[in-house]
């Protein structure tokens, strides 16, 4: 089976970075939304680590960018800007690529084929720190980014580099400056003024979540899992139990996408016999028997806490996704968490769940896309981002102790 592929067709560039922020909810790992989960699991994240994506690798871009558009904005007007912030960004993949910690470089394989610049993929957390001061899109800049500076040469030049020609600034005023060798050299050390003015930042604009808790009291030794870190489980009340809550929904939700996979494995071994997927139904019946065991330790998920957040944060709930997860939660509750794989009522929950979001494609009523399957999609727990928010705060403390 050929690979998928995505084409632009006649979309505004403000339509494209609408569709790349869908298409970003479908990297987080472990996490291929078979089952309608992933807004509830985006909510959960956006609670916990406000402006951030899975797509975020290091802090220093929230540098690196403003420094390339300040350098722009000095240029007379009539340039490509999109083609010269490409230009430049590739430029940038060079010089980190040369330094000691190539670790998180975006686009250090792609080179200058690479399609998703790192700029696109962190302009939302500039426009959330507020680094960005229009909060505009990348679209929107690039293309006003002419009038802007034509409005410029008609005002009375400012002293500070980040205020130009209108009364406000483009990019913060108090945001440090690049190093002297910058865009020659770059590398990820932040220097203590960055990232005393990055912490400022987060604390300021993230008020009341994790994130801006461990941007004030983490370190430089953060644990792997975000449930196992101390400092996120001494946060205050209302932030600790959105970690509680994400802990116990990561666990209870774990269980569902190991049934499905469960029953995608017995239904082709039915269609069409085979050594492999005999073995998978084994691993999956072994793989739920030891996720009930850690299951039953937990009281009951109570599904109530979770719409209780949704609705604090505004997000939608769609009545199917409440249905589903509802029926879910209830039938653990009420059977147990053991008899999970043999539960015909919970078999109907995946198999209507599935149909409601794939129609004629659901992989359980349509024997080309069972045959097609791959033998595992969508299972393990979810991770809310942290592995990508515990890079960003090792490179803010590190910073601070510099």
């Amino acid at each position: 089976m050929s690979n998928a592929t995505l084409q632009w067709l006649d979309l505004t560039t403000s339509d494209r970075d609408k569709i790349r922020r869908v298409l970003d909810l479908f990297n987080e790992q472990g996490t291929v939304d078979e089952l309608g989960l992933g807004s509830l699991r985006d909510t959960i994240s956006n609670a916990l680590f406000p402006g951030t994506s899975v797509l975020h690798t290091r802090l220093r871009y929230g540098l690196f960018i403003p420094w390339i558009y300040q350098e722009f904005e000095t240029w007379k007007s009539g340039w490509d800007w999109a083609h010269s912030a490409r230009e430049a960004e590739i430029a940038l993949i060079g010089a980190l690529a040369n330094s000691d910690d190539t670790d998180g470089v975006i686009g250090i394989s792609a080179g200058a084929s690479l399609a998703r610049l790192a700029s696109n993929a962190y302009w939302a957390f500039l426009v959330h720190l507020g680094l960005f001061v229009p909060a505009r899109p990348q679209s929107w800049y690039h293309a006003n980014l002419d009038a802007l500076i034509r409005q410029r040469s008609h005002a009375p030049k400012a002293d500070d580099p980040g205020v130009v020609w209108t009364q406000e600034p483009t990019w913060h005023p108090r945001l440090p400056g690049p190093p002297d060798d910058f865009p020659d050299s770059a590398d990820f050390a932040l220097t203590f003024y960055e990232a005393d003015f990055l912490q400022d930042r987060i604390l300021d604009r993230c008020k009341g979540s994790l994130f801006a808790h461990l941007a004030q009291v983490g370190s430089t030794q953060l644990a792997d899992e975000l449930w196992e870190e101390p400092a996120a489980l001494q946060a205050p009340e209302a932030v600790s139990g959105v970690v509680e809550l994400a802990r116990r929904f990561s666990l209870h939700a774990e269980g569902a996408p190991l049934l499905y996979n469960l029953m995608l494995a017995e239904a082709r071994q039915a269609l069409q016999p085979s050594e492999g997927d005999e073995e998978r139904i084994e691993t999956y019946r072994s793989e739920l028997a030891e996720w009930a065991e850690r299951e039953a330790e937990e009281v009951p998920f109570n599904t109530d806490e979770l719409w209780a957040l949704l609705a604090k944060h505004g997000a939608r709930l769609r009545e199917p996704q409440r249905r589903f997860m509802e029926g879910w939660a209830n039938a653990v509750r009420e059977h147990g968490a053991a008899a999970v794989a043999n539960r015909d009522d919970l078999r109907r929950l995946i198999r209507r769940r599935e149909i409601q979001l794939k129609g004629p494609r659901a992989r359980l009523t349509n024997q080309g896309r069972l045959l097609d399957w791959s033998g595992r999609t969508g299972t393990g727990r979810m991770r809310f981002r942290w592995p990508n928010v515990r890079q960003l705060l090792i490179d803010l403390h590190t910073g601070l102790a510099a």
